[in-house]
């Protein structure tokens, strides 16, 4: 997959290669739109999933490790801590790691974004941001 933020939006595509990456790059530069953030990596979506929970998630989790992470160890400590996105009514959907192992993008189902921060907190997640969002497809 291929991610890119530009202000407040979240462009989620897909891409193979780290070149892609410098192609988005390109273009929302040429667009005169404010290049954020651009980053290749990996999907990693929830059991169970089908292309309609992507139209029901509602929140987005950004993670930023200092030194390259394991997914698995992540993941791990997300399925521990399931009990604390049950009592919020939190549902995972989507996960984005990039290929350097340093960012995350997690998608949720949510009553609200607070419901989230608080079921991150409560299941130790680690958390740089958490944003409410809609998902617009052309």
């Amino acid at each position: 997959g291929l991610f890119a933020r530009a202000g407040h939006a979240v462009m989620l595509g897909d891409a193979d290669k780290q070149s892609d990456a410098e192609s988005v790059r390109l273009a929302l530069r040429d667009a005169r739109t404010a290049s954020g953030w651009v980053w290749a990596g990996t999907i990693h979506d929830a059991p169970g999933f089908v292309e309609e929970d992507l139209d029901r998630a509602n929140v987005l989790v950004a993670r930023r490790f200092e030194r390259p992470a394991d997914f698995d160890a992540l993941q791990a400590l997300e399925d521990a801590g399931s009990g604390c996105l049950e009592l919020h009514r939190v549902r995972f959907v989507r996960t984005l790691f990039s290929r350097d192992q340093k960012r995350m993008i997690c998608l949720y189902e949510a009553p609200d974004a607070e419901s989230v921060r608080l079921a991150q907190r409560e299941a130790r997640m680690p958390v740089e941001k958490v944003w409410a969002f809609r998902r617009y497809t052309p």
